[in-house]
């Protein structure tokens, strides 16, 4: 007997690499038997709901993250499912799950009392709360467009698709991960990432804060020269400041509750630095204010802004311009003469307004994400059959060691060497006569017949008998 090439060796086991990678570690078992996840979102976010009110849902949704009330001590089934993602940006706040079919209702119902009735009573909305919910491929769909800018109030806006990510990303250090989740988020990464590469929807690099700006110099008619003071050293007065960096020809100052935080991001942008006890004199002095704190209350109210914007020359105005969620500006400081608030819902006017000319590039980003969506159902499909392949193969594999036992028995004195041959070419024949179906199995739960096969497999190679 010759003694196998090193090719044929390298083949049989690289025919069983292939086959194999996903199997390890599944336990075979009926299809229908195996607990079906649904792919989940709960959220609102302005395009359905008054300021007052994500305002609310976002301040309860951090406090609970940050473990200041009850929501983050396991007593609200919401905030302590597995496999949870929070996506919290300036203008949504959104959860994200894989869960039990089963399930889907209770934690709809869960999050719809403990985050958003909850909010609703806050705001003081008498109708019920405005929230939606997406389920399965609708849900990736969802995130899909969200990372890709498409459901942005500055629509293209960049810097969405890195809240995405982080707001997945935060599931790995709290509740855990599955594989659901992971393909959603690989998903959105790949839509944000072909919408910026194949169409020119965020051409400008859009974000709220050039949103901003454009409504500044409509407002004052250019920057050059002018007093400009950010409040806040978070992403957001970062952004903010960098915006400004390439608007040019204004003079910058960064206030913050912690002076070296000012300071650090003044720096990076020639700016000035200042902690918050300076704003009155910082208010006297500007013409444009950018708001970009996380604070839960407001830091400008008009008992401070009202006296520093006194006396000032009738065609000097005070623009202010709230980028922060909770606002982080009192609404009476609109009142004020000479003064000119303006929020997001302002801002998302001008975006739209600005959006005419580029229907032909969102067109196209919405078809990548369908692309996406679909590629992403089509993988799904295939770990479905994952399952029944493990079976298939433990099935092969069984009863491939009970008869080489039995041809073993049969034998007396049979020697190491030719055993280890024997086992070799069964195995390595078993692989290949089952590589063929395999494939084809993969193909043809892909294509969306994952049930009818997998119950004609189970019935042509008894699955679901003992071997």
């Amino acid at each position: 007997m010759s003694e196998p090439t090193r090719t044929d060796r390298d083949g049989a086991e690289d025919l069983a690499s292939a086959e194999m990678k996903g199997l390890e570690g599944l336990t075979p078992h009926r299809d229908d038997h195996r607990p079906e996840f649904i792919e989940l979102c709960v959220g609102t976010s302005l395009r359905v709901a008054p300021m007052e009110y994500l305002e609310a849902a976002v301040t309860i949704v951090q406090q609970a993250l940050d473990g200041t009330d009850h929501h983050a001590d396991g007593g609200a089934i919401c905030l302590r499912p597995s496999n949870m993602a929070v996506v919290s940006t300036c203008n949504r706040v959104e959860f994200y799950f894989a869960v039990e079919a089963d399930a889907v209702e209770e934690m709809v119902q869960a999050i719809g009392s403990e985050i958003f009735h909850k909010a609703a009573q806050v705001a003081g909305l008498d109708d019920e709360p405005p929230f939606y919910v997406h389920r399965g491929s609708h849900a990736v769909r969802h995130v899909c467009r969200v990372a890709a800018g498409l459901d942005s109030l500055a629509i293209g806006e960049h810097q969405v698709a890195g809240q995405v990510s982080r707001g997945f990303a935060r599931a790995v250090d709290t509740e855990g991960w599955n594989d659901a989740l992971i393909a959603m988020a690989e998903s959105a990464r790949r839509a944000s990432r072909r919408a910026r590469a194949e169409t020119g929807i965020g051409r400008g690099r859009i974000s709220l804060s050039s949103v901003a700006i454009d409504l500044a110099v409509r407002e004052m008619g250019s920057l050059q020269g002018k007093r400009v003071l950010v409040v806040g050293a978070g992403k957001v007065g970062r952004l903010a400041c960098a915006t400004m960096e390439k608007a040019g020809g204004a003079v910058l100052t960064v206030a913050n509750r912690s002076f070296d935080n000012a300071g650090a991001l003044a720096e990076d942008f020639g700016g000035n630095a200042s902690g918050l006890e300076g704003l009155p004199t910082l208010l006297s002095d500007a013409d444009l204010v950018l708001t970009t704190t996380g604070s839960t209350v407001p830091v400008l109210i008009r008992e401070l802004v009202d006296p520093a914007v006194a006396g000032r020359a009738p065609d000097r105005r005070l623009v202010v311009v709230v980028l922060a969620v909770p606002r982080d500006v009192e609404p009476e400081v609109g009142d004020i003469e000479g003064v000119e608030l303006f929020g997001l819902d302002d801002l998302r006017q001008l975006s739209d307004a600005n959006l005419e000319g580029r229907h032909q590039e969102v067109g196209r980003a919405e078809a990548i994400v369908e692309e996406e969506v679909a590629q992403y159902e089509q993988a799904r499909e295939v770990e479905r059959m994952q399952p029944v392949l493990a079976a298939f193969w433990t099935r092969a594999e069984g009863l491939r060691e009970n008869e080489i036992q039995r041809l073993f028995g049969g034998f007396e004195g049979i020697d190491t060497e030719t055993q280890a041959r024997i086992e070799h070419f069964s195995g390595a024949l078993v692989r290949k006569l089952l590589h063929e179906p395999s494939l084809r199995l993969r193909s043809a739960s892909a294509a969306g017949h994952f049930q009818e096969y997998s119950k004609v497999v189970r019935q042509l190679f008894a699955l679901d008998e003992e071997v």
